[in-house]
């Protein structure tokens, strides 16, 4: 026989259409968002790493001063690799932005053609994609260099480019102002061979383990070291060029999973209080059904009905926008940020199971939980509406104060669960909303603060100690350790009473060294502590003492003077390798110069973070303002619902539309003002220790810092939102009829 309980469901469907609804959009909003991030990732991350064997990724490169003898080269392949030349020029063009052209590749470090066609004439050239997305550049346009013209004959990937780093040693890549090219090779052997940078890759002829690979690497390293003037030497493994993408995709999922766990929590919290107040709502249909003799089992299934069919449609749909809009949506902040070869959509299992296996187990999980315990109550409880715990709860008095306001506590008092949830809510949406809120304005903050603590407009590293006639230019060396985190240090050997340092006072002792003040802000260094820092190559190991602290964001440095740099490095007596100045040094050969750290580089990382993070931002702030909204209107709904009695029982008394949402609608907002003006502070705190450990992730530090007037918008922002939440609720306060009394049982 067919269970005639099954009529019912497209009625409760009708009743609780509000409820549902937002149910449904709270999951769907949860699952495509959160599915589209980690689907994205999850395919552009294979992509990642199957570009290693599809285009033949390097196991590493080095740079010579002058071009390899063939039998050198013979010598190298017995090691059991295959070397490839992958030669090129290095040059300025306009506004600051460098170009370095390479020849036609093949056999290692293959490009992905993106856009257009490959070089097919001497004339044309292709470029970056990533690159000339950001400077405007179309196919066909023009590019000059050094007087010779090219036309830009399609867009490329190169796969040991896939961020844009001009050095190694750089804290971050740079997309806008930097590019890599690509000629034809009759093109190449015509180009002036002064700035030709005689770099090699190298490829095992067999698949070998990290370890094994690194030994490789060092037995490569010891035959150049005796055998040629080696310039640069960079294992694939410390190629910022290569990994940094990948390393980067890992902390973003990592973020990603963060957030749905919260969503989860805050999805639990809402469910058990929506179950409990669907119990409380129909108790006497439930002693009814009981009385007739349907048991809590038959009961259980029929409410566990509705909540699963909205599951599994809100998952359904949830994937499908995931899958499509909300994938795009990343993929696109993908290819903002990094320049990645072509990709194609994979099935991700762990992200279906995160995203929408555990929610909607989850959600019938807590109903089962939930209900199991509400139906426990006898039949004659369930019709006298007695689902209190046993023993007379005390009640608080309330003596000061008007009716109204005494009204208003009571309510607030009464649905104090529904609350809670909703300060809850209320704290994730803000902790969302200051993370998208916060972030550019932090950026343009670091910005303005490197600028203005710059040592000069040029720091110039040499290969070597060159001198120059510009008066201004200041000695100064610089060496790069790295700590027990394995991340670049940077230190600097300062002349005594420098120019460009005049508040600087470098300690006199030989081991004492100032320490930034990000880098003892990342790592908790105090004054008086050790450090230890090694050569990233040799393993050489140098201990420091930390006499004091200097204020210098762009990068975790530390401070010593020349002289005992000098001694401590086991260095001659006047070394140097750069300059600080206010002019370029245009009496020193470029082949002499090993960089030109200039403004733009010092601010690189707030440049490219907020290039390619800000439609991020944007998605968390958008996202944060939907969740919000909908839990308000959830919960402050249950609130109106479980007072339908008494909001009819004084539309008999006579009370107008106007005075019923004032005492109902108004103590929503009091809880809204004050979960605001509590959760506000907290979220602040809980944004340090969760910015903090996010940085801790990545190169360098950028210190935490909200712009105050975000206080002031998150606030605004919320009652805003909420206030657009009112305007419902009074509709359904409205619809309440004054009937609903006569028929309490009560």
């Amino acid at each position: 026989m067919k269970n005639p309980l099954i009529k019912r469901l497209p009625r409760e469907l009708k009743e609780e259409l509000g409820k549902y609804l937002i149910i449904f959009l709270f999951l769907v909003a949860t699952i495509g968002f959160v599915s589209g991030f980690l689907v994205a990732d999850g395919s552009m991350k294979i992509a990642y790493e199957e570009s290693f064997e599809k285009y033949k990724i390097e196991d590493g490169h080095f740079e010579v001063a002058e071009e390899l003898p063939e039998d050198l080269i013979t010598k190298l392949e017995e090691e059991n690799v295959n070397i490839y030349k992958n030669f090129y020029l290095e040059e300025e063009m306009s506004s600051e932005n460098t170009i370095r052209i390479y020849s036609e590749r093949q056999g290692c470090d293959e490009v992905s053609l993106m856009e257009g066609k490959l070089p097919a004439q001497k004339d044309e050239i292709v470029i970056d994609r990533l690159y000339a997305e950001n400077n405007q550049i179309n196919i066909s346009d023009v590019l000059t260099v050094q007087g010779e013209t090219y036309k830009v004959s399609g867009f490329v990937a190169f796969s040991d480019y896939s961020a844009l780093f001009k050095n190694n040693t750089d804290m971050m890549f740079d997309a806008k102002k930097f590019t890599v090219a690509m000629v034809k090779n009759e093109k190449f052997e015509e180009l002036e061979n002064e700035n030709m940078h005689y770099c090699y890759a190298w490829r095992n002829q067999e698949t070998l383990s990290e370890k094994k690979s690194g030994e490789k690497a060092d037995d490569l390293l010891e035959i150049l070291g005796t055998n040629a003037v080696l310039e640069d030497f960079v294992k694939q493994a410390d190629n910022q060029a290569i990994q940094f993408t990948g390393s980067d995709m890992g902390s973003d999922k990592i973020m990603v999973t963060w957030l749905l766990y919260i969503i989860i929590v805050v999805l639990a919290f809402i469910f058990a209080v929506t179950i409990s107040n669907t119990i409380e709502k129909e108790a006497a249909v439930i002693g009814t059904l009981r009385a007739m003799g349907y048991t809590k089992k038959e009961l259980l299934a029929h409410y566990m009905v509705l909540p699963g069919m909205i599951s599994v449609i809100a998952a359904i749909v949830g994937n499908i926008l995931g899958y499509t809009c909300m994938k795009h949506t990343v993929v696109a902040m993908y290819y903002g940020s990094y320049s990645l070869p072509s990709y194609r959509t994979v099935w991700n299992g762990e992200a279906f199971i995160l995203t929408t296996v555990i929610p909607c187990l989850l959600l019938l999980f807590i109903n089962l939980l939930v209900l199991n315990r509400k139906l426990a109550y006898t039949p004659l409880q369930f019709l006298r509406r007695d689902l209190k715990k046993q023993g007379k709860r005390k009640v608080l008095r309330l003596r000061k104060g008007s009716f109204f306001h005494r009204f208003r506590t009571r309510i607030i008092l009464q649905n104090k669960s529904a609350y809670l949830t909703m300060f809850v809510g209320i704290l994730f949406a803000n902790l969302l909303l200051m993370f998208g809120m916060m972030m550019s304005p932090l950026l343009q903050h670091y910005k303005a603060d490197v600028l203005n603590s710059a040592i000069s407009k040029y720091q110039y590293i040499l290969k070597a100690p060159i001198s120059t006639k510009i008066e201004d230019a200041e000695k100064y060396a610089v060496t790069e350790l790295e700590n027990g985190e394995e991340e670049e240090i940077t230190v600097y050997g300062i002349m005594q009473d420098s120019a460009y340092l005049e508040e600087m006072e470098l300690p006199e002792k030989k081991d004492e060294v100032l320490v930034s003040d990000g880098y003892m802000e990342k790592y908790g260094i105090k004054i008086g502590d050790k450090l230890t820092l090694s050569e990233k190559y040799t393993g050489e190991k140098y201990a420091f003492t930390v006499a004091g602290e200097y204020h210098y964001p762009p990068a975790l440095t530390v401070f010593m003077s020349l002289e005992n740099y000098q001694e401590f490095f086991d260095k001659q007596e006047g070394y140097f390798n750069g300059y600080f100045t206010d002019e370029k040094l245009t009496d020193v050969d470029e082949k002499w110069i090993g960089s030109i750290i200039t403004q733009h580089d010092l601010t690189i990382i707030a440049d490219q973070l907020e290039d390619s993070m800000g439609p991020a931002f944007a998605l968390f702030g958008g996202f944060a303002v939907f969740i919000y909204l909908l839990v308000l209107l959830l919960l402050a709904k249950l609130v109106v619902e479980r007072n339908g009695l008494s909001i009819s029982m004084i539309k008999i008394l006579g009370y107008n539309h106007r005075e019923i949402s004032s005492l109902y609608n108004r103590s929503t907002t009091v809880v809204v003002v004050l979960s605001q003006l509590i959760s506000i502070p907290l979220v602040y705190f809980i944004m340090e220790k969760l910015y903090k450990a996010m940085m801790f992730e990545i190169r360098g530090w950028l210190t935490f810092y909200v712009k105050p007037v975000i206080f002031g918008e998150i606030f605004l922002l919320g009652v805003f939102v909420y206030a657009i939440a009112t305007i419902w609720l009074n509709k359904k306060i409205k619809r309440i009829p004054m009937g609903e009394a006569l028929k309490s049982t009560e």
